[in-house]
């Protein structure tokens, strides 16, 4: 155990007495303690607020480039998100703007498992994905952000099987891997990183709700290009920060975008079922 950690040790089944432990000193509380909460199957996972990753990371260990942490949005339950590779920085952004996703954790507790040996018996093994997520539909992910060479390596084909049965039959959990392929395509990229960009709060905190309001009063599917328009006529807004107020509202799941092209003031935009 982690001596940051607080632990609770049960001093006797009729004591009514508890230790709690924070690293190395220990108090005593007196009285009889509230039962636990049961943990929820994703709190099981690592799902939960302030998880801290797995993975030993301290600041300074980035020898490269590709290795980091994300500047993690609100989505990302974790205390810090760190990444080690292009792809899974890819993966923190992908997850971060897209609105199926509730929230997500990085790095959480490994998945043990069982795979056959060559001896005709079972050896446990232990797995990590980079990523435990919740959907808004409350389905459980467990997403590894992988090169595709890495993904077709036999060390990896012949345990994926196993780590997949593991997490269905015992955790009812879907096992997905994003390659470069999935992470990399276009549009797909490209908007996530046009949706991250507009994330921030505008100066003017009644222009998402004016934008949002113009948007409803127009009762049909528009462009972005002509709710600009209408917000410089009205209310003399410029262009790039209507534009902006559209991403942002995007990313609340009010308005829903086309995402077969990327982002331009000729995309097509509409309000959601959630929004009318």
């Amino acid at each position: 155990m982690n001596e940051s950690e607080p632990a609770i040790e049960n001093r006797g089944p009729n004591s009514g007495a508890y230790t709690v432990t924070s690293g190395k000193r220990a108090t005593r509380q007196s009285g009889r303690s509230k039962p636990a909460r049961p943990r929820t199957k994703a709190e099981e996972l690592g799902l939960y607020q302030d998880a801290v990753p797995t993975r030993s990371w301290k600041p300074g260990k980035c020898w490269v480039a590709r290795d980091g942490i994300f500047p993690k949005c609100s989505k990302c339950l974790n205390t810090f998100a760190p990444f080690e590779s292009s792809l899974e920085a890819k993966a923190h952004l992908i997850l971060s703007v897209d609105t199926r996703i509730r929230s997500y954790v990085c790095q959480p507790p490994p998945l043990r498992y069982w795979m056959p040996n060559d001896c005709g018996g079972q050896d446990k093994r232990e797995y990590t994905p980079d990523f435990i997520a919740l959907t808004t539909d409350d389905r459980l992910l467990a997403i590894d952000a992988k090169a595709a060479r890495f993904a077709n390596d036999p060390k990896w084909t012949s345990r994926e099987p196993h780590i997949r049965r593991a997490y269905r039959s015992d955790h009812d959990v879907e096992l997905i891997v994003w390659t470069e392929h999935e992470l990399c395509a276009e549009p797909r990229l490209s908007n996530a990183q046009t949706m991250y960009r507009h994330r921030f709060a505008p100066l003017d905190p009644t222009l998402d709700i004016t934008v949002f309001e113009k948007l409803g009063e127009l009762r049909r599917a528009s462009r972005i290009g002509e709710l600009c328009d209408v917000m410089s006529t009205n209310f003399n807004v410029d262009a790039s920060d209507t534009f902006g107020a559209t991403m942002r509202l995007a990313l609340e799941g009010l308005i829903h975008l086309d995402n077969t092209s990327r982002y331009s003031l000729e995309t097509e935009i509409r309000l959601t079922e959630m929004a009318e």
